[in-house]
């Protein structure tokens, strides 16, 4: 027991110090390229750092395994080059003493890469979205879905914003079913309510059939809006069918608690929600990915001091996890993209990844 707290703990500590460098280097490089866009514009400087700590966290969670594969070869060899392990075989402890705990502290960082810094990541996320859309020239649109159906949101040249809400649409998001448009004006002030039965994308409008309009009127002789009904009719808009379909919240901005909502919702809305699902199991299969990655680093570092060439070791450790890495991204491409099941594409990596750290445990003879 004292030797799993103690192996448990080094693991830890060499991922935290790894992962912190990891992200300081990702925010210094995006903090560069947001500078470079925000050139000629004055007066953006702090938001722009804002900017960079907000999308650091994001693309840090995708380097996750590879970080754990590189600290627990690290931690191990060192292990390895005092003779702790030596010590610790000695006094009875076998390999798979030391492996487990490191594998025990990769799920536990999965677990909260997963249930705590992936949620902070994605509100940090959208928070860096937001101020994108202000400061850069972003994408003004917003699109998102929950089991009460999408929601689709447009800024207007007048400096208003047009709100849509449909209950379901086409794959292409061209048509929408049982559709509401809120446009406001300056100020956020409501000043009309269409409900259209059916709104379908045109060139530069929405063309609205089955019409009930409410103008909405202030001041104190406003009186309560009269439905005004037409069979047809239209609203303009900047919208193209690619930016709608581009303006889907990406499933790294959603929260790992609400994406299955956020599925369930796209999927009754009638839009494929391949690709979130694809990242959802990947969240939940990041723990067992984490100790797989940490297994196939101890199988590597944990040599006797006299047979082990270090930096040979490092290299071949390093090139692994690349090609670890490079599977999991394929195999995601190809659960997202309807190829291969989204299920198959997230767990694929995860199976490899155990499969080889055991095969090069029982050929190192370690086992």
């Amino acid at each position: 027991m004292i030797l799993f707290r103690y192996i448990f703990g080094r693991v830890i500590f060499v991922f935290l110090f790894a992962f912190a460098a990891i992200l300081f280097l990702i925010m210094l490089m995006d903090t560069v390229e947001l500078l470079r866009r925000a050139s000629g514009i004055d007066g953006v400087t702090g938001v722009v750092v804002a900017m960079a700590a907000l999308h650091a966290p994001s693309i840090s969670l995708k380097a996750v395994p590879f970080v754990m594969l590189l600290s627990g070869m690290w931690a191990y060899m060192q292990l390895a080059r005092s003779s702790e392990l030596v010590a610790a075989r000695a006094a009875g402890h076998t390999y798979w003493s030391a492996a487990r705990a490191g594998m025990a502290a990769a799920i536990v960082i999965g677990l909260v890469a997963t249930m705590v810094y992936g949620p902070l990541a994605s509100a940090a996320l959208n928070t860096y979205d937001r101020l994108e859309a202000r400061y850069l020239g972003g994408s003004g649109s917003l699109f998102s879905v929950t089991s009460e159906g999408l929601w689709l949101r447009e800024s207007r040249d007048d400096d208003g914003q047009t709100v849509i809400h449909a209950a379901k649409t086409n794959a292409e998001g061209t048509e929408l079913q049982d559709t509401t448009f809120l446009l406001f004006g300056q100020g956020d002030a409501l000043l009309e309510r269409v409900d259209a039965g059916r709104a379908l994308l045109r060139d530069g409008e929405w063309e609205l059939h089955d019409i009930v309009t409410h103008r909405i009127e202030y001041g104190g002789n406003a009186s309560s809006p009269e439905p005004d009904r037409q069979p047809k009719g239209s609203i303009a808009t900047k919208l193209t069918a690619i930016e709608i379909q581009n303006s889907f919240a990406a499933p790294e901005s959603i929260s790992f608690w609400r994406l299955p909502a956020a599925i369930e919702g796209m999927e009754k809305a009638g839009f494929s929600a391949r690709r979130h699902r694809s990242y959802l199991h990947s969240l939940i299969a990041l723990p067992l990915f984490l100790a797989g990655m940490t297994l196939i680093a101890a199988a590597f570092a944990i040599r006797p001091p006299r047979s082990a060439r270090f930096g040979w070791i490092a290299l071949v450790c390093a090139l692994t996890g690349f090609a670890l890495y490079f599977l999991s991204d394929v195999s995601m491409a190809l659960g997202a993209s309807g190829a291969a099941p989204p299920e198959l594409g997230a767990w694929a990596p995860v199976a490899a990844a155990g499969l080889f750290g055991i095969a090069l445990s029982l050929y190192f003879g370690e086992a």
